[in-house]
């Protein structure tokens, strides 16, 4: 009985002299095994839905200030994948640029803005972790997708092609696009989250100098959202 309460002490004298290293020293373990250290999932997503409103920017036009607007909702039928509604609204006005080439060759340059946007996505989040920051942590999930729908432009394509000198008129144009997208989702709480997204759209398009034959094209957008979950 007393080498039992001996042996007990001397454990519990070992474990309160144990430093932070001492967490992670396994020595004593048959070399062969592996240690897996498996954290807890604070926020799921199995059978949750989600919303988002957002503030687009768009980086791809040349000769256009475009911004705009995104609402999407969501549904995650398991804990990584999910279904993506998403809807965008754009709003373009010329820039420096567009005014520099007026100025210097006389003519107003070809020009293809977004409109607006309407797409289904399916989500895949593989990706959740935690950042310690100032004794606070935040925890995140990353997320893909790849979707389609609608993606309504509008250009000055006829008009440059028939008038090269004339000012722009725009005509309204509609692509079945292949969209591709990134998103960092930050939790505030369990319903509130903060999401930064990188979004490619890419479509097939004629220009100016191939006005006969489409071709792949590209329109990127950045988004910084405020959403909830439930």
């Amino acid at each position: 009985m007393l080498g039992k309460y001996l042996l007990l002490i001397l454990v519990i004298a070992s474990a309160s002299h144990a430093g932070e290293k001492d967490l992670y020293d396994f020595l004593w373990l048959d070399p062969d095994k592996s240690v897996y250290v498996l954290q807890n999932k604070i926020y799921p997503k199995d059978q949750t839905f989600y919303a988002d409103i957002g503030f687009v920017s768009n980086t791809s036009q040349s000769f256009q200030d475009t911004q705009g607007a995104q609402f999407k909702a969501g549904y995650y039928f398991s804990e990584e994948f999910a279904l993506e509604l998403d809807y965008m609204q754009y709003t373009s006005t010329d820039n420096t640029a567009f005014d520099s080439v007026g100025v210097i060759n006389g003519a107003e340059p070809f020009v293809r803005r977004p409109l607006k946007s309407t797409s289904l996505f399916l989500i895949w989040s593989p990706f959740y972790g935690k950042i310690n920051t100032f004794n606070r942590i935040y925890y995140f999930d990353m997320s893909f997708g790849a979707g389609s729908g609608t993606y309504i432009m509008e250009s000055s394509l006829k008009g440059n092609i028939a008038n090269p000198t004339a000012a722009n008129t725009y005509d309204s144009e509609s692509f079945t696009p292949l969209q591709l997208k990134a998103n960092l989702k930050f939790h505030i709480n369990q319903h509130i989250h903060l999401g930064v997204e990188y979004l490619n759209t890419n479509y097939q398009a004629a220009t100016p100098k191939n006005p006969n034959t489409d071709k792949w094209q590209q329109s990127n957008d950045l988004i910084v959202s405020l959403g909830v979950s439930f």
